[in-house]
């Protein structure tokens, strides 16, 4: 195998002079270089690190890929030909990402001393198999159980400020230096110095957090991190053995080490490595956010599944109502040109890039067939809906369009982005649930449904050219679907009083008449009514071109949306010509 090619210049100076897949001396250190493996961030593998010195070798995080690794192996044997030496296989932590590699056979195969190293926590669930600390139902793979011939930061090294000699039974000697320091603020920081000889060393602190066998590694002037840097992002705070209160204090047990330990560097487990006061600053950030997570929901496989069904939920949603505000502005943007109204009509238009949109929802529209069609892996489609719904929060910014659409379709494309947002990081909607008379509820939403959002003297009566442009917009836009179907509200008398949402109940009444009128219902009736211990809402259309609106992709969301509100979904009927959804609230808060 041929040794990797050096750079020309002599040591790591920034982040951006570190390069991917090439041999580079490490600043800080007498002999060592280190050959970077950066990977486009993605869940199937890791970064990876060779470390190369005078009397070893260290490999960290093989990854979770086969070629990849291949890669890897061809560089350590390069190195081994060139100056035999034992090679050390080291763990930023277990999850099937970092570790899957350790599966090969042939990991190890050419080399006559080789040993896997790995904190005290991660050797203990690698040696039991432990599937569920690794990851791998998340990740779609599965670890077979294996021995560390090296604990890393055992309680036994850690009793004392230890210096010990290993013989391993390969015939590698393994020298390595135990401490525990305070570092204030009632903290111990555990760390272990590596002999790789030459006068040259590794140190391992331990940080747990985003896992209890979480390790970042100092190589020189260079800090490889594990997953410290996204152990608190959506989707990944919660996962098995995450801890908050870890997380937070090794993200100050970090910036300790960054300025103790003068690192220039800092190597993460994901992404391209990154200068170090761009990650202090990042740090500090990462602190506040973390303290903000609490009662978060355990991010295990049934909930990557139940994520990944809502993201299929979620996103054709937004994609229905983002699709009726870019076509409207549309809409709007083409008549204030007819009208020689070019500024406005390019006003309008740039309220929202719709190519981007369309564009956002095309490529998301692949991934979501994909999932269903190919298997792939749940917890990928929700990390990239969530980039998708996070884009889509950016663009969408409430009020430079008030004025111009209904207030409730507002607030329904706000909510929706925001509830995804909510349960991606772990947590539930918010509900504001109180004891309600469902007919006001009712009663309101009707008229908010037939209410005109434009005063029809505002356009002649304008004092300014913009009272005239916001009129004559606010006149353009509207839809009046009301006047397209017949609407009755029948309310029995007397009804108890329920446990509800009420602004979400509302908004949820006129979509579903929205819906109706859509998809052709000539007459709509709805009708509230008590039935045992609760109160029913019953919204019905018929026409004799009615499509059915309520199709089990969209009775999936409406469930959902019925279940934040307070209620439950009793039954959604179509049959030719007819439509119907049934609504049931409770009386007491513990509704079934």
């Amino acid at each position: 195998a041929r040794a990797p090619p050096r750079p020309k210049d002599r040591g790591l100076r920034a982040a951006t002079k570190m390069k991917s897949e090439i041999l580079q001396p490490v600043c800080g250190t007498e002999h060592l270089e280190v050959y970077p493996f950066i990977r486009a961030i993605d869940m199937m593998s890791s970064n990876s690190y060779i470390v190369s010195s005078e009397d070893k070798l260290a490999l960290i995080d093989p990854g979770g890929l086969d070629d990849q690794t291949d890669r890897l192996l061809e560089v350590l044997s390069g190195l081994y030909d060139r100056r035999p030496r034992p090679l050390v296989v080291y763990l930023t932590h277990i999850h099937a990402d970092h570790s899957f590699q350790l599966n090969r056979r042939d990991l190890f195969e050419g080399f006559d001393q080789a040993a896997l190293a790995v904190q005290e926590d991660g050797a203990l669930a690698l040696e039991r198999g432990d599937q569920r600390m690794a990851l791998t139902q998340i990740l779609g793979k599965r670890i077979e159980p294996i021995t560390p011939e090296i604990r890393l930061l055992s309680p036994e090294d850690l009793k004392d400020r230890v210096q010990r000699n290993l013989t391993l039974d390969c015939g590698m000697e393994f020298n390595y230096e135990t401490m525990s320091r305070n570092i204030g603020d009632g903290l111990t920081l555990n760390s272990q110095k590596v002999e790789m000889g030459g006068g040259d060393l590794l140190e391992v602190f331990h940080l747990p957090g985003h896992s209890p066998d979480s390790v970042a590694i100092r190589v020189g002037d260079l800090l490889i991190l594990g997953d410290l840097l996204f152990a608190s992002n959506p989707g990944i705070a919660g996962i098995p053995g995450w801890s908050r209160d870890d997380q937070m204090g090794s993200i100050r047990k970090a910036l300790w080490i960054l300025e103790e330990r003068n690192i220039r560097i800092c190597c993460p487990g994901h992404g391209k490595p990154m200068d170090v006061e761009t990650v202090k600053r990042t740090l500090l950030r990462l602190h506040k956010y973390t303290d903000s997570l609490n009662e978060i929901a355990v991010i295990d496989h049934d909930w990557a599944r139940s994520a990944a069904d809502y993201s299929h939920e979620a996103l054709r949603e937004m994609e229905r109502l983002f699709t009726i505000i870019t076509g409207r502005l549309v809409l709007v943007s083409s008549l204030l040109e007819d009208l020689d109204e070019e500024d406005a009509a390019r006003d309008t238009e740039a309220l929202v890039d719709a190519a981007a949109v369309d564009g956002l929802f095309a490529c998301m529209d692949g991934h979501l067939h994909r999932h269903r069609a190919e298997g792939t892996l749940d917890m990928e489609l929700v990390h990239r809906a969530g980039g998708v719904v996070g884009k889509l929060e950016r663009m969408f910014e409430r009020k430079r369009f008030e004025g111009l659409f209904e207030d409730h379709l507002l607030r329904r494309a706000e909510r929706l982005l925001n509830d995804y947002t909510v349960t991606y990081r772990g947590f539930q909607p918010y509900q504001n649930l109180i004891p309600v008379d469902i007919n006001m509820v009712v009663e309101a939403s009707l008229v908010v449904f037939s209410r005109k959002p434009y005063d029809e003297k505002a356009i002649l009566e304008a004092e300014t050219e913009e009272e005239y442009l916001r009129a004559l917009k606010a006149r353009i836009s509207h839809v009046n679907l009301s006047e397209r179907a017949d609407l009755v509200f029948e309310g029995d008398e007397d009804l108890p009083e329920v446990l509800m949402d009420t602004e979400r109940f509302s908004d949820l009444v006129i979509d579903i008449l929205e819906r109706l009128v859509a998809a052709r219902a000539e007459k709509i009736a709805v009708k509230t009514f008590k039935s045992g211990n609760s109160v029913s809402a019953k919204i019905s259309g018929e026409g004799p071109k009615l499509i059915n609106p309520f199709r089990a992709a969209e009775m999936k969301y409406l469930q959902r949306s019925i279940s934040i509100c307070g209620g439950i979904l009793v039954e959604g009927l179509e049959e030719r010509g007819a439509a119907m959804i049934s609504v049931r609230f409770f009386q007491e808060e513990k509704a079934p």
